[in-house]
């Protein structure tokens, strides 16, 4: 989404991304993440991410789920934080259990999880 779109934006949205989006990587990053450098290519990808999401985060009335997996059709169903799955997180956003900060669940650990995720739909990170 792109981060220029939040000001015109009106209805609460729950976002569900990776911060490594592996079709982004794919296409815009245009790395396969080998050398250190490209490594580190990705981690900052994903810090500058979250620096355009961060506008999504000041909105009270939006709910997110941001994951760590280098993927694109993530598992949110098998992807966990604060332990609550994603769907679990959006469906408390939904019923208004949450709101503000407390709807915003954000993997901060480095890609897949610091090696941690290890998911077929999780792309790969030496």
């Amino acid at each position: 989404m792109s981060p220029h779109m939040q000001d015109s934006i009106k209805t609460p949205f729950f976002m569900f991304n990776s911060k490594y989006d592996a079709w982004q990587l794919n296409s815009e990053f245009q790395s396969n993440w080998i050398t250190k450098a490209e490594q580190d290519g990705v981690v900052q990808y994903g810090e500058d991410f979250l620096a355009q999401f961060a506008p999504v985060q000041h909105e009270s009335q939006n709910g997110a789920m941001i994951t760590s997996c280098i993927c694109h059709g993530c598992p949110w169903q098998d992807l966990v934080l604060e332990g609550k799955n994603s769907y679990q997180h959006y469906g408390a956003w939904y019923n208004g259990e949450t709101t503000g900060a407390a709807s915003i669940h954000i993997d901060t650990r480095l890609p897949n999880g610091g090696g941690l995720l290890n998911f077929t739909n999780c792309k790969p990170f030496p």
